[in-house]
Parts: C-alpha cells; sequence; structure tokens
C-alpha cells in the first residue's frame, strides 16, 4: 500500500472513532442542558383584570420555592383573569431559547372546573413588532393545558407554541414574523384560563424548566459531515493530482464512462427515492418502515423501551373527494402529510399507510405520552387553517407494543383503536 493510502486509512479510523464517540456522548446526554426559572433570575408579580376597570383582587405568596397566587375573579372586568408575571428583562436581559427544545412546568391549579384549562405565554420582544413602552406588543407564543393538582412535571414542546392570531392582526405583524420565536425571552405569564367565572381560583408554580443541547443533533451530524467531507477533499485533490496525467491519457473513453456513472449514480438515488417515500405526502411508505419497524420491535424488547403507535384517519374524506374532485383530495392528503411531519418528534417516523391514513411510530415513548401526543395532533389538525377554508379533522387509535406481541397483531390493535374512534363520533382519540 502506498503512502496515500495508508493517510486515508489512518484519517478513515480516527474520523469514524470521532464521529463513533460524540454521537455517544450525545445520546448518553452530554450535551444536553437545563436552566430553571427561579427568584435567582426572575422577578414574579401578580397581575389581573383590576388594570383594565375589573374588580379582581389577586396578591402572589413566594416561600423560596414555590410561588403561589391567590384570586378572587370579580363581575366588572371585561375579560376577567389574574395571573403569575416572571420578569427576566431585568434579571437576564432577555432570554435566548433558540437552543432550548422544551418547557417543564410543575404547576397546581386549584379551580371550580375539573380540567380547567391554565394558559402559558412566553412572550419575545423583538424590535420589527415590540416596542418597550407597549408590553402588549412582546409577542404572545402561547399554549393551554389543563395541570391539575398534584400531577408533578408536564414537558411540552417548545414546538407545541403557537402564535395568537388576535395579537397577529392587531400589530399587523408581517407574515416572515408570525411564526413563533423564542430568541428574545422577556416574560413568562402563567394565566387563568378563557372561561373562568366569578369564584377563588389559585394557581402555585412548584418548578419551570427548559430543557436543550449545548449541540443539537443537526448541529452534531453537520459537524461530523463536514469533517468528512473536509477530509474527503483533501485525499480526493490529492488523488487527483497523482492521477490527472493518466485520466488526460484516457480521452474521449474516460469522459463517457464517468458521465454514465454519474447518471446512473443520479438514477440510483431517484429509484431509492420512489422505493421508500411517498411521492403525494412525502412521508415514509410501507416499505421504508417494514424492516425497520422489525428492527425497532426487537430492539425495545430487548432494553425494554416503549413504543406506540399512533393511527391516523381523516375524517369524511369522501366527503372532501366528492366535493373537490380527486385532485383536491390529492391536495389535503399532501398539506395533511406535510402537517404531520412538522408536527413528528426527531425520534418519530411517519408512515402513509394507505389512502387517507396514516401512521406515526413512536419510539421510547408510552401508552400516556403517545395519547397525550395523538391528542396534540388531533387539535392540529382541528384547528389548522386548511386550503380552501375546509374544515378537517381526524380519529386516531393509540396502542402501546405489548411483550412478545406480533407486529401484525400491533397495528390490529391500533387499527381497532381507530375504528371505536370513529365508531363513537370521529375526531376523538382511543386507546387500545
Amino acid at each position: 500500500m502506498d503512502n496515500l493510502g495508508r493517510r486515508v486509512r489512518l484519517a478513515a479510523y480516527i474520523l469514524l472513532t470521532f464521529s463513533s464517540l460524540t454521537t455517544l456522548f450525545h445520546i448518553l446526554g452530554g450535551f444536553e442542558k437545563e436552566l430553571t426559572i427561579d427568584a435567582r433570575n426572575a422577578v414574579y408579580s401578580s397581575i389581573d383584570d383590576s388594570s383594565q376597570g375589573g374588580d379582581t383582587q389577586s396578591d402572589i405568596d413566594f416561600n423560596g420555592k414555590a410561588v403561589k397566587l391567590n384570586c378572587d375573579i370579580g363581575t366588572q372586568g371585561k375579560w376577567p383573569f389574574c395571573e403569575i408575571s416572571i420578569d427576566l428583562a431585568g434579571t437576564m436581559g432577555g432570554l435566548d431559547l433558540s437552543s432550548f427544545h422544551s418547557i417543564g412546568i410543575d404547576v397546581d391549579y386549584y379551580s371550580l372546573m375539573d380540567g380547567e384549562r391554565l394558559r402559558v405565554y412566553l412572550r419575545n420582544f423583538d424590535s420589527v413588532y415590540s416596542t418597550a413602552d407597549d408590553p402588549v406588543s412582546y409577542k404572545f407564543n402561547a399554549i393551554e393545558f389543563s395541570p391539575g393538582l398534584g400531577n408533578g412535571m408536564k414537558v411540552i414542546p417548545l414546538k407545541a407554541f403557537q402564535v395568537l392570531s388576535w395579537w397577529i392582526a392587531d400589530y399587523q405583524v408581517p407574515i416572515e414574523h408570525s411564526g413563533p420565536k423564542f430568541d428574545n425571552i422577556v416574560q413568562i405569564e402563567i394565566a387563568t384560563g378563557s372561561h373562568i367565572r366569578p369564584a377563588h381560583y389559585s394557581i402555585k408554580l412548584n418548578r419551570l424548566v427548559f430543557y436543550g443541547h449545548w449541540l443539537s443533533e443537526s448541529a452534531l451530524l453537520r459537524t461530523n459531515i463536514l469533517m468528512w467531507v473536509l477530509a474527503a477533499i483533501y485525499f480526493l485533490v490529492a488523488e487527483r493530482r497523482r492521477l490527472a496525467e493518466r485520466v488526460r491519457q484516457m480521452g474521449a473513453q474516460a469522459d463517457y464512462l464517468k458521465q454514465a456513472n454519474k447518471q446512473l449514480y443520479q438514477q440510483s438515488l431517484a429509484l431509492e427515492a420512489l422505493a421508500f417515500t411517498d411521492n403525494l405526502t412525502g412521508t415514509q411508505n410501507r416499505n421504508a418502515v417494514d424492516r425497520w419497524l422489525r428492527d425497532i420491535v426487537d430492539f425495545s424488547q430487548r432494553n425494554c423501551h416503549a413504543l406506540s403507535m399512533v393511527y391516523i384517519d381523516i375524517d369524511y374524506f369522501k366527503r372532501i373527494n366528492d366535493s373537490l374532485g380527486h385532485h383536491g383530495g390529492d391536495e389535503v392528503l399532501k398539506e395533511f402529510g406535510r402537517v404531520l411531519n412538522l408536527r413528528a418528534r426527531k425520534t418519530d417516523v411517519v408512515v402513509r399507510w394507505g389512502g387517507e391514513e396514516f401512521i406515526i411510530f413512536c419510539p421510547a415513548t408510552n401508552l400516556r405520552g403517545a395519547k397525550e401526543f395523538a391528542e396534540m395532533v388531533r387539535e392540529i389538525v382541528e384547528s389548522y387553517q386548511w386550503t380552501n377554508g375546509l374544515r378537517i379533522t381526524c380519529s386516531v387509535g393509540v396502542a402501546e407494543h405489548r411483550p412478545g406481541e406480533e407486529i401484525e397483531a400491533f397495528i390490529h390493535r391500533a387499527d381497532n383503536a381507530l375504528y371505536r374512534a370513529k365508531q363513537q363520533g370521529r375526531n376523538r382519540v382511543e386507546v387500545l
């Protein structure tokens, strides 16, 4: 073996070792980080509708660990509310959450109604649409959920937050700035729900944490790829210099073979993409996941990891086809596939199973987590602004793989859960 070949092998061993170690370090959580919001880096206060002509009374109590808001909702406010306001601008100068992926909230919400929803706002300041003298101009990245009492930490992906439509309209925010943004969070608000009545409410914030990565999975992948590409370029250039004279002597035949090889390579990439990707929706197809599914089931059983399935079917799709035609129905499927791909987590696999049916395989996710994810997907589909002003809903069946269960039986249970959701009125989630 010549000197160049030995250097290529040595570089490959070094790069392979580096890539393997950094990937393993990432899998084991070495790049994860947490940011806890507490009295050391934030200022807590209570806000209610009294500043808007209401008669709600509220007070806030901080015992060193938890913050508790007590409020008595009055009858005079047009939109009665009370909330815990967490000011970050004074202590942190605004919080950049660009490298964080989730928020963890441990909060107890006492209200008259079981399942009362709580509103959480992450308020972002951007000079494009915000001014310091108008706090309402800070972007409302919002989510609602039902925390209940004593349920512990709830972890919510930041991608689940949406910008309030009334705020976009009132401040005439350009479309390129209307999406969620978390690069300068100056205020966090935890507020009562949208349909409260005059009564006593309390919100107890036990813990508020943001979860992220010092180095994201995509950044790590790009770094490793860049190193491999740079090494490949270096050795390709060296090899090209060594072989330049030989290539010139081969002449027309070498040019022909090179062009033919390039065309074959492009064709093979195109055929591979056609084989494993649904060309209408951009999701994976059944061919793509067949072997993967068997491997992940085997891996989950051997390592005692949960594996769940979310089986989704568009409600009344035949009516959509009848009213819009098959081309219009295809456009709905295409848009539906994009929505699922955007809302799926990095570890999830979205598959078009057939017709208007889709399956999201959720590794390392138990039945409870899969059901919460399915509910989020169902709500997103229901509230999404579809093309042509359509109102589209979906029915969802959820199942968790059981030890020793065959894949076909696993899928059949999820299908039965989906059938139950349709039998019980559609636009709902059922588990089995």
